[in-house]
């Protein structure tokens, strides 16, 4: 059985304000899954994959799939 988060799920068939269609670029505040996630910082990407890592530590580093990343502060409106 996979887990999934309600962000998985909800992104690709609907339009909420979750930020995981937003526009990722180096530097952005990512998590991946749940609202009260680990926040993540994007450090590079090439193609659909994102190296990141924890900001203030830079522990954890990880190759994501953009996809599966929802920018952690979506700009409402």
């Amino acid at each position: 059985m996979m887990n999934t988060g309600f962000a998985d799920i909800l992104c690709p068939d609907h339009n909420l304000a979750t930020g995981c269609n937003a526009a990722k670029e180096r530097g952005t505040l990512v998590q991946i899954g749940v609202n009260r996630g680990v926040i993540f910082e994007i450090v590079a990407i090439e193609g659909g994959t994102a190296w990141i890592r924890e900001p203030v530590t830079y522990r954890n580093e990880a190759l994501i799939p953009l996809a599966r990343l929802r920018v952690a502060y979506p700009a409402l409106g």
